[in-house]
């Protein structure tokens, strides 16, 4: 990845990525959005990688929003402004459409444009002193990257208002109060849990996992009806495939599976 500003590594059925730009807190600029967008394309069509593991580099910070210096550069530049907006919603769009599970891991500030990226991720790990935050209106601006709607996903509509238009900034404990984050835990554990989480997942059907992951996701966009046909339809086709004669063979065998 171009001048180390991503560290991308993938391991043991495991993908990392790791913004590396701690000096600035690990800020989005346009650098690290289009090397994000690599790492999704590297991904998506690469059925050996399980799970993706989202992470920030350094004790400070997960990524404290957006390159200032680069969203000052659009002033008065037309629709400039609005391009770079639909450019990062679409990189993060690629993130959440992955088929692999992915986790953000998160220590110190996830604001701003870093709070969204967390967002586009399936769920989050923080540790105790993880910051949450979307302050874009102190600048003027709203969250650019899908962040007002993936936040009113995950909160509620009210929540999500109160949350963009006061630009508070809440502790770990409180965004899982809220529902925001999956499991706080200690700032040493954040990598041993979540570790042990991603290989949870790794120990079920591959198959399985993908699919439940997408009819999940389907259900977003479409009305319950459709999104539980959709759960029928893949159901039935899962009985026909290996993995679940493997996985049923194994359970009446009193085995372990072998995906």
């Amino acid at each position: 990845m171009s001048d180390n500003i991503i560290q991308f590594e993938i391991k043991d059925k495991k993908a990392y990525l790791e913004i590396n730009r701690p000096k600035a807190l690990n800020a989005l600029n346009k650098n690290v959005l289009a090397e994000i967008k690599k790492c999704c394309d590297i991904l998506k069509n690469n059925s050996s990688v399980h799970i993706l593991i989202v992470s920030g580099s350094g004790d400070k910070s997960f990524v404290a929003g957006a390159d200032i210096k680069e969203l000052q550069e659009l002033h008065n530049k037309n629709r400039e402004g609005e391009n770079f907006s639909k450019w990062g919603a679409e990189i993060f769009n690629s993130l959440e459409q992955l088929p692999q599970i992915t986790i953000a891991r998160i220590q110190g500030f996830a604001l701003g444009g870093g709070l969204e990226l967390a967002l586009a991720c399936d769920f989050i790990i923080a540790s105790e002193n993880a910051r949450f935050s979307l302050p874009e209106v102190t600048l003027g601006l709203i969250p650019g990257f899908s962040g007002t709607q993936r936040l009113r996903k995950r909160l509620g509509t009210a929540r999500a208002i109160e949350w963009i238009a006061t630009a508070e900034r809440y502790s770990a404990s409180e965004a899982y109060t809220f529902g925001l984050i999956n499991h706080v835990v200690k700032h040493e554990d954040l990598v041993f849990f979540t570790e042990q989480i991603a290989d949870k997942i790794i120990k079920n059907s591959p198959l399985a996992v993908k699919t439940a992951k997408l009819v999940i996701r389907s259900g977003e966009n479409c009305n319950f009806q459709e999104a539980c046909d959709i759960e029928s339809h893949q159901f039935g086709h899962l009985l026909n495939q290996a993995e679940s004669v493997e996985g049923i063979s194994a359970f009446i065998e009193k085995r372990p599976a072998q995906f």
